[in-house]
């Protein structure tokens, strides 16, 4: 087996840059360390101010929903207080017929006296038509036209006051309709503050999930140039220590020769087939159990 000379300034040499890489690699390491704890801390606020944006558009949406139904009750009472107006119009146009019709009959009129004298005037011309035996034709004849005249007079009055009952009816309908399309109008403006206070609330829950949504994006940029720090220094981590796998292994390679050179100074032929079983190790080869025996009896293994 050829020797191979071992500078043992070599080792050294080797040994303190594994020292210095590995020195490297502990400030790697708390700076991946350092950048994790960071980047942990960013993601945390990111998805606190995520989740503050979930609940305010929550509020914004349980805000448009009141809003909403508000405005269907709304809705419906204008739908009421139309249909109101339209039994309105129909009652305005009955009230102006009753009160024309009134009118119309007053104008007929030829009497100012009251009907419960025309009535008592009617009685009496009545009675002397029934009771007077001696009542002459042309008498009777003059009570026949006076009494047609009184019952025309007197049916002119009862007409009128019926126009005039019906007019004073409507009008009380009318004055409730009124008063139930007030109450309505109070209703709908009630509720319209309403609505517009929901709406208000949920314009400024929207807005206030775009700002928080404006901030946690900031959170995120810093979330990813973090991460893609410690990507960056996980792969120097990688470079550092597969450099120092590879130093270790030169180092070992290099103790391992030097235990060599040493044995074969004394001369030793077991030694001599140990070094040759490590030379068929490290190629991969199949060992025998003998030369097992001889790695772990040097300490090569």
């Amino acid at each position: 087996m050829p020797m191979i000379k071992v500078d043992p300034e070599e080792i050294k040499r080797i040994k303190k840059e594994i020292e210095a890489l590995e020195k490297e690699r502990n400030e790697i390491r708390a700076k991946l360390d350092e950048l994790e704890r960071e980047l942990q801390s960013w993601v945390q606020k990111r998805d606190e101010k995520n989740n503050e944006v979930k609940q305010l558009r929550q509020k914004a949406r349980e805000y448009k929903e009141k809003r909403d139904e508000i405005n269907r009750q709304i809705k419906e009472l204008k739908k009421n207080r139309e249909e109101i107006n339209s039994k309105l119009d129909l009652l305005y146009q009955e009230i102006v017929e009753y009160r024309t019709k009134r009118d119309e009959y007053n104008q007929l009129r030829r009497m100012k006296m009251p009907p419960d004298k025309i009535q008592e005037r009617i009685d009496k011309l009545e009675w002397e038509l029934q009771t007077n035996p001696n009542i002459t034709p042309e008498r009777e004849k003059q009570i026949v036209d006076q009494i047609q005249v009184l019952a025309t007079e007197l049916e002119i009055i009862q007409q009128a006051d019926r126009f005039h009952r019906r007019l004073l009816e409507t009008r009380k309908k009318v004055d409730q309709l009124k008063k139930a399309r007030r109450g309505i109008n109070l209703e709908i403006q009630k509720l319209a503050n309403q609505s517009q206070q929901f709406h208000e609330q949920m314009i400024k829950a929207f807005n206030q999930a775009d700002e928080v949504k404006k901030e946690a994006d900031e959170y995120h940029a810093k979330v990813i140039e973090l991460r893609d720090k410690v990507r960056e220094v996980r792969r120097e981590l990688r470079e550092i220590e597969r450099k120092i796998m590879e130093y270790d292994e030169k180092h070992k390679e290099l103790i391992a020769y030097r235990l060599v050179a040493r044995m074969h100074a004394r001369q030793d032929s077991s030694f001599e087939k140990a070094v040759d079983a490590l030379e068929k190790f490290k190629r991969g080869e199949k060992l025998t159990l003998d030369e097992l025996l001889l790695l772990q009896r040097y300490n090569l293994v």
